[in-house]
């Protein structure tokens, strides 16, 4: 397969996940028979956010680990990270402020509480995504600097995903960390629940695994994706992991027409979705009083569509050139 700067079918994947993740926080999916929620619609949704973060760490790692330079490329991948972060830390602010306890009253450890849930919490709903891509690829990063081996860089973060896996079967003592994570956040909705994912998305951008990719037919890819889902009905954590990879080299090796634009477009569009939609669900339900459920879902994704073509054009308005940095 020849190498090309956009993979269409990781961008065409990735859009498809989005409309998932808003479709988790607005239950957009209750118009459906519940056997449809439980065997269709749920396990797909399961698999959208490590999609995200295979997608976003194998971009990023498939340049970054054979370059010079790999330390500056991580602080330039965080700075960016960092400020379409605060961008929309900003835009969300009154929901922060309303949503944050520790801002009611105000007190001098207000700043340790955002920055302990900027970088290991979420300061608005579903932003969890980026804080955990913030720890998460230096760590993983490091890990590779300190270990060089692509099985040995997975071995902590697969440690760290069956802990919180199996952490309630554990002995109280082990439990302990879990616990005191849990305190502020869900370890699974933060940074830990991440690391393995990013871990894969740096093991697939390995040249000698990208060209084994390159070699597998696009059906089998599909028909193994397929396999796996059923499995997760039966068996534990594996065919998740199995499961995910497997969409990630279905979407890879997905032969779609060039239209080099469009697939640039469907990019931006699933990290504005990410960014807009969970907090903007909250308007009209607090000002309608609207229920989760499919209306709530066709028009938070109309105001995702909307709010995306705006942002995009806007940009390139003389003055507001700053609205780049939303996405």
């Amino acid at each position: 397969m020849q190498q090309k700067k956009i993979i269409s079918g990781l961008d065409v994947i990735k859009f498809i996940m989005a409309f998932f993740i808003v479709d988790i926080h607005v239950q957009g999916y209750l118009f459906t028979p519940p056997v449809v929620q439980e065997y269709i619609i749920h396990p797909v949704e399961d698999l959208a956010v490590p999609v995200f973060f295979v997608i976003s760490s194998f971009l990023f790692f498939r340049k970054a680990r054979y370059a010079d330079g790999q330390g500056r490329l991580v602080l330039h991948f965080m700075k960016r990270l960092c400020i379409l972060y605060l961008f929309w830390c900003v835009v969300w602010s009154p929901i922060i402020y309303i949503q944050k306890d520790y801002f009611h009253p105000m007190t001098v450890w207000i700043p340790i509480y955002i920055m302990r849930d900027f970088f290991f919490g979420n300061m608005f709903d579903a932003s969890w995504f980026l804080g955990a891509l913030l720890v998460g690829v230096p760590m993983v990063w490091g890990l590779s600097r300190a270990l060089q081996r692509d099985v040995l860089v997975l071995a902590f973060p697969v440690m760290v995903y069956l802990y919180l896996q199996f952490v309630n079967d554990l002995p109280d003592a082990l439990a302990e960390p879990y616990r005191l994570y849990d305190t502020f956040k869900d370890p699974h909705l933060a940074f830990p629940g991440g690391l393995l994912w990013i871990a894969i998305g740096y093991v697939l951008a390995n040249k000698l695994v990208t060209a084994w990719i390159e070699k597998i037919n696009n059906c089998v890819a599909w028909m193994a994706v397929l396999l796996f889902l059923v499995l997760m009905f039966f068996i534990p954590v594996i065919p998740k992991i199995l499961c995910v990879t497997a969409l990630f080299v279905a979407a890879y090796t997905w032969k779609l027409p060039e239209c080099p634009e469009i697939y640039r477009r469907f990019r931006t569009y699933s990290i504005l979705f990410y960014v807009i939609h969970d907090c903007f669900k909250k308007i009209p339900k607090q000002l309608f009083g609207w229920e989760n459920g499919p209306v709530l879902f066709v028009v938070t994704i109309a105001f995702c569509f909307i709010a995306s073509e705006m942002i995009m054009k806007m940009k390139d308005v003389k003055g507001l050139g700053w609205l780049k940095y939303a996405y």
